[in-house]
């Protein structure tokens, strides 16, 4: 297949998961209506104001009652990349825990670069908490940070976009596990699988056997983990800021 099939192949299935999303944007059929509507009048506000979108979103009332609440989008949007992801993380495809904190959306290209593409749809996956907070803020490629149209899948040749690319082509990895063993590998294929392993992919799996192979560690992990849908406000962004400085020390161990 030409590189130019290749392409329009991967545009129609983009077009057919926003369509798949767009047909049901709330968990509740009475309110797709009016959510529709205000998902475009934010994805636009975004765009042409390059603004971030999430804020625009977080700030949605939340109001008992409130059909359109940020939680409510956010959950009806995670279902829908779950579902495309196969219930497995974007970057490191370790399966995804069923809690709204442990799959983080994904903003690909990150959101303190890019605002006008913060509620673009092929912006967004769905990424385990550890991806997610090591990826961040990085910017990965050479995308122009105040161009309005969302780069083409031939636009991005040399880092991996989870939307755009076929994982199995450009990554290989290897599981193993016993009751006392985890061994995790990661082999790049491409110069794009190349480039996810060397910045991301590396540090995920060194952190998980570091992990998984301490028992004390790991359990100890877990049970803040565990924590993570429990609290909300001031409570909820202490943990998270408890976990960062986790997850800071755990890469401070693993990088000597």
């Amino acid at each position: 297949m030409s590189n130019f099939n290749t392409f329009a192949a991967v545009r129609k299935r983009l077009r057919d998961e926003l369509a798949a999303y767009m047909a049901r944007p709330h968990r509740t059929r009475k309110h797709q209506d009016p959510v529709r509507k205000l998902v475009h009048t934010l994805f636009r506000q975004s765009r042409k104001g390059k603004v971030d979108g999430w804020l625009l979103l977080e700030a949605l009332p939340a109001k008992k009652g409130d059909f359109a609440t940020a939680s409510q989008l956010k959950g009806a949007l995670r279902d829908q990349l779950v579902k495309q992801q196969g219930n497995r993380c974007c970057y490191c495809r370790r399966w995804l825990v069923n809690t709204a904190y442990a799959r983080p959306v994904e903003h690909i290209l990150p959101r303190a670069s890019y605002p006008q593409f913060s509620l673009h749809f092929w912006n967004l996956a769905v990424a385990c908490t550890d991806c997610n907070a090591l990826k961040s803020d990085k910017v990965w490629g050479l995308i122009d940070p105040i161009r309005l149209n969302y780069p083409l899948p031939q636009h991005i040749g040399d880092w991996f976009h989870p939307r755009f690319h076929d994982y199995d082509q450009h990554i290989r990895y290897v599981r193993l596990e016993s009751n006392e063993t985890t061994v995790i590998v990661y082999r790049p294929i491409t110069a794009q699988g190349k480039a996810v392993c060397n910045s991301l992919l590396r540090h995920i799996a060194a952190k998980e056997m570091l992990i998984a192979n301490n028992p004390t560690l790991s359990s100890f992990v877990a049970s803040v983990n565990e924590c993570g849908d429990r609290f909300d406000g001031v409570k909820a962004q202490k943990l998270r800021e408890f976990q960062d400085e986790l997850n800071a020390s755990v890469a401070r161990m693993i990088d000597g």
